[in-house]
Formats: C-alpha cells, sequence, structure tokens
C-alpha cells in the first residue's frame, strides 16, 4: 500500500508542479498585459477594452492553480500557538482531524464548483463585457484548483496516516 502511495505522490506531485508553473506564467502573462495597458492608455491614447477582464481571468487561474503547490510546500498559514504545546501523539491526531475537516470543505466546494460550471455551460452564460467570454472557461480554473487542493490535502492526510503507521 505504501508504494502505491508513492507512486500517487509522485504522480500528484507533477501535476501539482505544473499547475503552479502555469500559474506563475499567467501572473507573468497579467504582468505584460497590464505594461501594455499602460503604454496603450499613456501614450497611444488608446485604451483596451480585454486587458482587465482577461488580467482578471488570468489572476483567478494562478490563484486556484497556486493554492495546491502551497499545500505541498506547507505554505498555507499554520497558527502553531496551542498546537506545539501538545504531546507528538495529540498533534498527529489533530492533523487527521483537520485534514478530515478540509477534505469534506474542499469536496463541498469541488462539487459546488463543478455544479455552477456546468450551469453556466449548459446555459451559455457569459461574462457583460464585451468580450463576452463564455463565464464556463474562468470557472473551470476554480474546478481544476479545487480539485488539486483536495489531491493535495487527500496526500498530506495518507502522509500524516502512514507515519502514524510507521511509530
Amino acid at each position: 500500500m505504501r508504494s502505491v502511495y508513492k507512486m500517487f505522490d509522485r504522480a500528484l506531485g507533477c501535476v501539482t508542479c505544473t499547475a503552479a508553473a502555469i500559474a506563475g506564467l499567467a501572473i507573468l502573462a497579467t504582468a505584460f498585459i497590464i505594461c501594455y495597458e499602460i503604454i496603450a492608455r499613456s501614450i497611444l491614447h488608446r485604451p483596451t477594452v480585454w486587458a482587465m477582464e482577461i488580467s482578471t481571468y488570468l489572476l483567478i487561474l494562478a490563484g486556484f492553480f497556486g493554492m495546491s503547490y502551497t499545500m505541498r510546500t506547507h505554505g498555507h498559514i499554520f497558527v502553531d500557538f496551542l498546537y506545539s504545546r501538545f504531546p507528538k501523539g495529540v498533534r498527529r491526531g489533530m492533523d487527521i482531524f483537520t485534514s478530515l475537516l478540509s477534505l469534506f470543505a474542499l469536496y463541498v466546494c469541488m462539487t459546488e464548483s463543478t455544479n455552477y460550471m456546468l450551469m453556466s455551460l449548459e446555459n451559455g452564460i457569459v461574462s457583460p463585457t464585451l468580450l463576452r467570454v463564455p463565464l464556463w472557461i474562468p470557472q473551470t480554473f476554480m474546478v481544476i484548483g479545487f480539485v488539486l487542493l483536495f489531491l493535495e490535502t487527500l496526500n498530506h492526510f495518507l502522509g500524516d496516516f502512514f507515519a502514524q503507521e510507521e511509530d
């Protein structure tokens, strides 16, 4: 079972790092778009109609794609004022409990964002702007981000579980 977990961890690590790289590229693209908009607006006196909307979608992508990498690298906020005072066994139990609670919350977010995205797709909902972007596209970023974060949280839970088994 441990070898299956290690394969899962390795494969998920590749997917998570790829998502993080895409998030970084989205932030870079946003920076270029904003610079272009500044030049177009202030020097050329021809502002764009698309820069703000596309930048927003790219930042949504960056945020949701980056969550799983942050989980993998233990970069999320962690308050250990009381936690560090408990014995190791109690801390492991708390880790497992919070992972299960997180998995439940992420499952709800995952299913609701999927339902929301599918509703937008089925009803042909588009952004109320000149671009009229089908909203299922940026909503898909949310779904992918929640799925990856769910999988990374599951990976964290399994890691805690196997670590407890070793002791």
